[in-house]
């Protein structure tokens, strides 16, 4: 171009006011470019915590405020397969991907980055024809040539490793837990393993990174490798700001542990961030993350809190019934159950006929055995036995066989033959020992190995009823009902010293218990002992107390 000067006047004119439309033009895209690189970042960060809704809402204004931007259609894509969950809508994602641009091709060349077009060619693969299952195997090798061509990108590898998580198996053989879908059979794997590698080489650059932490938890919620996520599970509540499923996540780990009080934190905020959601959003008190409540409830019932536990159940009821939800029917059910069983309330649903979810169907058997009603416990011992066959209940039917077994052992017990009560004991805690480690709460709300270490002490054979609580304590660690007992054996077999090391744990998880319990005054009790006289009388009073709990006299 020649220079300015050489241009005539009129020409000149024409060509300044048109550069300057131009640049006005530039300047004013700015904001909106700036806006749209906002709210992608935000999409992304929602990704990683699982905020699929704010995520979604964010990519969308990403899109409004720059049409041209390839990636924010990639992550509003993204919002419609949530993996881990078992959830998508193929029709919306693929919506979502033509909106970006007709073809494979043209996708493609919206993109300028290598590692843009790798992400827009895997997200089709996870949206193509085929089963979701096969399409998730084929979405995460589609992830691995993206990581191999960008292994220092922390989003690359965060996404990597948790479309690997996506490729397995979800069951029990068995349990699908329908909120967090996580695989029992991922533990030990060799998928486990590469994860973990991918993810820590993420942390090891970008020690905050919400994803590569949050997918860490998911990774390691199995008793044997929860200990190798403490540190990742207290960094990830520090940055988790207030999205309600990230803030519970940690608890996965504290639970595994037995860390109740940090659990009980845990889901605390969780629960809190739910409702300022709701509030700030004015959606209906029945998108609260009871999900997070619940697990609240479990916690603190192994803390010996149970007039809140209680309370909060009373509060849930009427928003069940408002909403028909049969999700929050599930969770309310659930919760009632837990309560019967860590309380020994057996007067609760000992004459209930009504149930919500199997949960409830054994707590009632199990509180109709224990009050003598065998007409109903028998009732509920045929149901579950229908349960444990029926496809309705898909994974969870191992499980259920395990619970109408307990029923029967209990309704045994109740008729006296203590000796066969046992026996049948014995087979349910090996068909529960046979499933994977729960994934959160216990399943069955009773675990099998600890109702055998009850019956086992009723049976006066405490030395097998140690070896049946320390089953109960590998699978879910420091439960409360299950170091008790094992303190109650310890005592029974002749082993004060380590019964007394069992009777301090359990008075230090109720140092905020609600006055007169009978757990914390036999605890207190057992370590009273400071003559031979009262020695001997603690004992006594130990064994009597073993018995009546054992047979759910009190």
């Amino acid at each position: 171009m020649p220079p300015l000067a050489r241009i005539p006047s009129q020409r000149r004119d024409r060509l300044l006011w048109s550069m300057l439309g131009g640049l006005l033009v530039l300047v004013a895209a700015l904001p909106s470019a700036q806006s749209a690189s906002s709210d992608f970042d935000r999409g992304v960060v929602a990704l990683h915590n699982f905020d699929y809704e704010e995520a979604n809402a964010a990519f969308i204004r990403a899109q409004r405020a720059n049409p041209g931007m390839a990636m924010a259609y990639w992550g509003e894509a993204m919002t419609y397969h949530q993996s881990l969950w078992r959830n998508e809508d193929l029709a919306a994602g693929r919506r979502a991907l033509m909106r970006m641009a007709s073809t494979p091709s043209a996708r493609s060349s919206a993109v300028a980055t290598a590692k843009g077009r790798g992400l827009i060619d895997a997200v089709a693969v996870l949206f193509s024809d085929g089963d979701s299952a096969t399409r998730r195997i084929r979405y995460a090798d589609a992830m691995a040539q993206v990581y191999a061509g960008h292994p220092e990108d922390p989003d690359v590898g965060a996404f990597y490793a948790l479309a690997l998580l996506g490729t397995m198996s979800r069951s029990l053989i068995g349990y699908v837990d329908a909120h967090e879908g996580h695989s029992a059979s991922l533990a030990g794997s060799e998928t486990q393993a590469q994860v973990a590698d991918i993810l820590d080489r993420v942390l090891s650059a970008h020690p905050t990174h919400p994803g590569a932490l949050h997918y860490s938890l998911h990774n390691y919620d199995d008793p044997a490798h929860a200990r190798l996520a403490l540190d990742k599970a207290r960094a990830y509540a520090a940055v988790a700001a207030r999205s309600s499923h990230a803030l519970h996540m940690p608890a996965h780990i504290f639970v595994q542990l037995g860390m109740w009080t940090d659990a009980v934190e845990s889901d605390r905020a969780a629960f809190a961030a739910s409702e300022e959601w709701v509030q700030a959003n004015g959606h209906p008190p029945a998108m609260k993350s009871y999900h997070a409540l619940s697990w609240l409830q479990y916690e603190l019932l192994q803390l010996g809190q149970y007039r809140e536990v209680w309370e909060s159940i009373e509060a849930l009821v009427p928003v069940v019934q408002a909403s028909g939800d049969t999700v929050l029917l599930n969770d309310l059910s659930s919760m009632r159950a837990r309560f019967v069983v860590e309380t020994r309330r057996w007067d609760v649903l000992a004459n209930e006929r009504n149930f919500g979810n199997v949960n409830e169907l054994y707590a009632i058997g199990a509180s109709a055995a224990r009050t003598g009603n065998l007409d109903l416990a028998r009732r509920a011992h045929s149901q579950l036995g229908a349960r444990a066959v029926s496809e309705e209940e898909g994974d969870l039917r191992p499980a259920i066989a395990v619970m109408e077994r307990q029923v029967a052992a209990l309704i045994e017990l109740a008729e006296g033959r203590v000796t066969e009560a046992v026996e049948t004991m014995v087979s349910a805690a090996r068909l529960e020992l046979d499933l994977p480690a729960p994934l959160g709460l216990p399943v069955p709300v009773k675990p099998a190995p600890e109702l055998l270490g009850e019956l086992l002490l009723t049976a006066g054979r405490p030395a097998e009823a140690v070896a049946a609580f320390q089953q109960a304590l590998g699978r879910n660690a420091n439960r409360t009902q299950s170091v008790l007992g094992l303190a109650r054996a310890l005592a029974a077999d002749g082993r004060p010293g380590e019964a007394r090391e069992h009777y301090r744990t359990v008075l230090a998880t109720y140092s905020g218990a609600d006055s007169g319990l009978d757990f914390e005054r036999e605890a207190r009790a057992a370590l009273a002992e400071k003559t031979p006289l009262a020695r001997g009388l603690a004992v006594w009073l130990i064994g009597v107390l073993a018995v009546l709990a054992a047979a759910g006299i009190w």
